[in-house]
C-alpha cells in the first residue's frame, strides 16, 4: 500500500491490518480511551495488547515512515559524514542514504519530528525519518562511528579539541547586537551553528558526568562551567555577543517564553543521548548583565539508588535496614544542600517498595521517578506547600510517606502525626550532624515530647570525592594532616599508617578524582536520648551519649577510615566534616 494512503488510515486500523491486536481488543481499547481521555497506543499498551514498539511502528506509517532493518543496511562513508558521531549519538539517529535531494535517518524515537528540524538545521538538507528502535540504532551507531568510540580517554581529548572548535563557532556567529523580538530572537535560535553548539555543551557535560551546567554573563564576559563531582571546571569561555543566541536556543528547546528576559522561569525537559535518558531542569535568573541559565542534569541511567553502594559501612547498614522496616515512626536524613539526602530517602524507599505497601511522597522537586511510588510535586505558587500535600496525602491511606525537606513547624507537626498514627515516615533537614537534628527541632517549637514520641532515627550524611582508582598513590600523612583529621593517638604511633591521594590521570580527566561516595552518622533514638531531649539537653550530650553507649561513628572518624581504605583523600574529608574534642 502506498505510504501517502496509509498515512491517512487510523493507528488502530494500522495494528490489525498487521495482526498486533484483534477487532475485539481494538473495541475494547477505544472504549478505555473515551473513559481516560488518554492516547490510544498508551491504552493499548497498558491493556497488555500491544509492545510498545509496535505502536511505534504504526504511529511512523502514519506519518509515512518506512521502517528499515539496520542490521540489514550498509551505510556510504559519504553519508556518514553528513551527520558527525556526536550528533548522530545525541539524537539516537543514523544517515542512511539521500533519495530525491533528502536526507533519510533512521530514528530510534521516530515521533519526535523535532529531531528532523534539528537535523534539517544542522545539515542544511531536508531530513526524513525512518523507523527503528533505540537497540538497533546503538548497534549501528558503535558499528558506523566505530572510530569516534574506541575508548573513553580519546573522547575526552576529543572533547578538549571541540573547545577550541566551539569557541571558533561562536566567533564566526558574528552577533553584534540583537533587538529584544521573539521573532529574531527564535530565527537566532535556529541558526545551524547555535544547534551545534548548544549540543555539543550537553554532550561534554554528559560525557564528564557533570550535574549542572551554568551559563554566566558579566559585564564583559559570557562562561560556560559544569559542575563534576561537586566542583565547578570552565570549559568555554565564549564572546559576550552569543550570549543572547545560545540562552535563546535553551529556552526554545525548553518550550520557555523566549521573549521574557526580566522575570526568571523555569522549566523541564527530557533528553536521550545514547542509551541514556537525562532529565534537565533548566531555570534561568535575570541579572545586571543579562540572564543567566543553570541547567541540572539527572541520568537515569547513572543514578544509584540501591542502599547497599552509596558508601554506608557494614554496622550502619544494617541499623538502617532495621529502622526503615519498623511500621512506624519518624528516620531524618540530615545534611547541607547536594549532600545527597534524597538519592538515600530514594535507597530507603527502593528497599520498601512492595505490591504490600502503599508509598507516597512529597517533593520539591521530584528528581526521579520510580515505579511503585506515589509521587507529588510540592506547587508553592499556587498553596500546594509541603504541609498541604502532606494534609492531602494522609488521607490517601499510605502505609510510607517520604516528605521531601521539614521546612517549618507545620509540617513537622503534621509530620509527627502521621508517624503517631502508624505511618512510617522518612524526611530531611538541614543540620550539620546527626546530634543537632534534635537541637534543630527544638529551635522549630516542635515540643520535646512529641520529638521522643515520634523520632527513631537520623541519619546525617556528606558527599565526599573518591579517589581515581587507576592514579591514586599511596603515602604516610605528616604531622600536620594528622592533627588537621585529629587521629587518635595510637593511630599516629603506628607505623603502618598509611593514607592515599589523588595524582590525576587520562582516566580522571587529570583530576585526581573520579565519583562521588558518602559519610554517614547514625544516632538511634532510645531510652537515655529521649531523656536527654524532655530535659532538652545540648547537641554536645546527645554525641557524647551516642558515640559512648551506641557506638556512634562521627562523620569525621567514618572519613578518616575510607581514608585508610584509599576511598578518599584527606583534603576531602577536611573540607566536608568537622572535627570533635568531646
Amino acid at each position: 500500500m502506498p505510504l501517502a494512503t496509509q498515512r491517512k488510515r487510523r493507528l488502530g486500523d494500522i495494528l490489525v491490518e498487521q495482526g498486533v491486536i484483534t477487532p475485539i481488543q481494538l473495541d475494547e481499547a477505544l472504549q478505555r480511551q473515551r473513559l481516560t481521555g488518554d492516547m490510544l497506543g498508551r491504552t493499548l499498551v497498558s491493556l497488555g495488547y500491544g509492545e510498545e514498539q509496535d505502536v511505534i511502528d504504526a504511529l511512523g506509517l502514519q506519518l509515512g515512515m518506512e521502517k528499515v532493518d539496520l542490521a540489514k543496511v550498509a551505510v556510504a562513508d559519504d553519508i556518514l559524514r553528513m551527520v558527525t558521531g556526536d550528533v548522530a549519538r545525541f539524537y539516537n539517529v543514523i544517515p542512511l542514504r539521500v533519495a530525491d535531494g533528502a536526507l533519510i535517518v533512521a530514528m530510534a524515537d521516530p515521533l519526535n519530528l523535532q529531531t528532523l528540524d534539528d537535523l534539517q538545521q544542522i545539515t542544511g538538507m531536508e531530513v526524513r525519518g525512518a523507523i527503528s528502535n533505540p537497540e538497533a540504532v546503538a548497534a549501528a551507531w558503535k558499528k558506523n562511528y566505530a572510530f569516534e568510540a574506541e575508548s573513553i580517554h580519546k573522547m575526552l581529548e576529543d572533547i578538549k579539541d571541540r573547545v577550541g572548535e566551539l569557541e571558533l563557532s561562536l566567533e564566526e556567529l558574528g552577533v553584534q547586537e540583537v533587538v529584544a523580538d521573539p521573532d529574531n530572537l527564535i530565527e537566532l535560535a535556529q541558526q545551524p551553528e547555535v544547534i551545534k553548539i548548544v549540543n555539543l555543551i550537553f554532550l561534554t557535560a554528559v560525557q564528564r558526568r557533570a550535574s549542572d551546567i551554568h551559563f554566566e554573563v558579566y559585564e564583559d564576559d559570557f562562561r560556560v562551567r559544569i559542575r563534576v563531582d561537586g566542583v565547578l571546571h570552565e570549559i568555554v569561555q565564549p564572546p559576550k555577543a552569543a550570549c543572547i543566541a545560545v540562552t535563546s536556543r535553551i529556552k526554545v528547546i525548553c518550550n520557555m517564553d523566549i521573549g521574557e528576559r526580566r522575570l526568571p522561569q523555569d522549566a523541564r525537559i527530557e533528553l536521550k543521548i545514547g542509551d541514556s535518558i537525562i532529565d534537565i531542569r533548566v531555570a534561568t535568573l535575570p541579572t545586571l548583565y543579562g540572564e543567566c541559565i543553570v541547567m541540572r542534569i539527572l541520568d537515569r541511567t547513572a543514578v544509584r539508588i540501591d542502599l547497599n553502594v552509596l558508601g554506608l559501612s557494614p554496622a550502619v547498614l544494617k541499623q538502617v535496614h532495621n529502622v526503615i522496616k519498623k511500621p512506624n515512626g519518624i528516620i531524618l536524613v540530615t545534611g547541607p544542600t547536594g549532600s545527597g539526602k534524597t538519592t538515600t530517602l530514594y535507597a530507603c524507599l527502593n528497599v520498601l517498595n512492595s505490591p504490600e505497601s502503599k508509598i507516597i511522597t512529597t517533593e520539591d522537586p521530584v528528581e526521579l521517578q520510580i515505579p511503585g511510588l506515589i509521587q507529588c510535586q510540592v506547587q508553592e505558587d499556587i498553596g500546594l506547600t509541603f504541609a498541604a500535600c502532606l494534609r492531602a496525602i494522609l488521607r490517601q491511606d499510605p502505609d510510607i510517606v517520604m516528605v521531601g525537606e521539614i521546612r517549618d513547624l507545620e509540617t513537622a507537626q503534621i509530620a509527627i502525626e502521621a508517624s503517631l498514627t502508624g505511618h512510617l515516615v522518612l524526611s530531611t533537614l538541614h543540620t550539620n550532624s546527626a546530634p543537632e537534628t534534635i537541637t534543630r527541632l527544638l529551635d522549630m517549637d516542635v515540643e520535646p515530647f512529641l520529638i521522643t514520641a515520634a523520632l527513631e532515627a537520623v541519619l546525617a550524611q556528606r558527599l565526599v570525592r573518591t579517589l581515581c582508582r587507576h592514579c591514586r598513590e599511596r603515602y604516610r600523612p605528616d604531622g600536620e594532616e594528622m592533627e588537621l583529621l585529629g587521629l587518635p593517638a595510637h593511630w599516629r604511633s603506628d607505623p603502618k599508617l598509611g593514607f592515599f591521594r589523588a595524582k590525576g590521570c587520562a582516566a580522571c580527566d587529570y583530576v585526581g578524582y573520579m565519583g562521588r561516595i558518602g559519610l554517614y552518622e547514625f544516632m538511634q533514638v532510645d531510652e537515655t536520648v529521649r531523656e536527654l531531649v524532655l530535659d532538652r539537653a545540648m547537641a554536645i550530650d546527645l554525641r557524647r551519649h551516642a558515640r559512648k553507649n551506641q557506638g556512634m561513628m562521627t562523620l569525621r572518624e567514618d572519613g578518616i577510615l575510607k581514608c585508610a581504605k584509599g576511598i578518599t583523600g584527606v583534603p576531602e574529608v577536611a573540607d566536608h566534616t568537622d572535627k570533635y574534642d568531646d
